[in-house]
């Protein structure tokens, strides 16, 4: 298993690792890939077009059906393109600030080497609809 993806092996220049991965290594990467896919707009990869996140402006007229659309919409997304997690499970996190924006919770069993390892992660929509994510 490696600890990035090989389009960012390339671009980095590096040889093929060796021996067992860094586990921080591996979430640190799924937590960037996650972050660029969410920030991806649907259809914007021509040769995917079901790659990214659809857009959530698109969505307000779903409310109050809409969290839960998200929820989906973001397990989806992960389940199709995030290979190294597997049982995801999302959930909305009510936010305790007046803000505008939406915080989902993502639990998911990060596989590597055939070892699988819990994981909690956060996905932030903020009021500008930029996704960050974090552990």
């Amino acid at each position: 298993m490696f600890e990035k993806r090989l389009r960012e092996r390339i671009m980095a220049g590096e040889p093929a690792p060796r021996g067992a991965a860094d586990v921080s290594a591996v979430l640190d990467d799924v937590l960037s890939h996650l972050e660029e896919l969410f920030n991806v707009r649907q259809g914007s990869a021509p040769i995917r077009p079901d790659y990214g996140m659809v857009d959530i402006n698109d969505m307000i007229h779903r409310f109050p059906d809409a969290i839960d659309a998200l929820c989906d919409e973001i397990r989806d997304q992960i389940e199709n393109f995030e290979p190294r997690l597997r049982d995801v499970a999302v959930r909305s996190i009510p936010d305790r600030e007046p803000a505008l924006r939406m915080v989902f919770g993502v639990s998911a069993t990060l596989v590597i080497d055939e070892r699988g390892q819990h994981v909690s992660i956060e996905a932030e929509v903020g009021d500008n609809g930029f996704v960050r994510v974090a552990a």
